[in-house]
């Protein structure tokens, strides 16, 4: 009797192992999808973010100069948060993004600012 409740209970927490396991290996999936990685242009034409594994940070295109730098993580398949801090003005902002195919993100800040990234091809 003694022994097969002990195989029970050993049996369950390998079970919850795996099943804890399997969960970490999603929220590390989310955390920096690789799929995101590469240049992003803004659809206005001013910066080209530069993503790569959760981190990020947006180039001027006129002056090459770094304007924001930060990370973002993904909060669902097709979810996205960014968070950055303006090199020029030293502000921190946020922003959900919505990727409605592999090439775009269309986002809006803190603040109501829509813009919208296309993957650089």
């Amino acid at each position: 009797m003694f022994k097969r409740t002990n195989r029970v209970a050993i049996s369950a927490v390998a079970i919850m192992g795996f099943g804890f396991l399997a969960a970490c290996n999603n929220a590390k999936d989310l955390a920096g999808p690789p799929v995101l990685n590469g240049s992003w242009a803004s659809s206005d034409g001013v910066y080209v973010a530069e993503l790569l594994n959760g981190q990020f940070r947006a180039v001027a295109n006129d002056t090459g100069n770094v304007i924001s730098e930060g990370s973002y993580i993904a909060l669902a398949e097709n979810r996205i948060k960014l968070s950055w801090v303006g090199r020029i003005t030293g502000n921190s902002n946020e922003a959900e993004c919505l990727k409605p195919n592999d090439n775009q993100l269309d986002c809006v800040d803190l603040s109501g600012n829509k813009f919208s990234l296309r993957r650089s091809l």
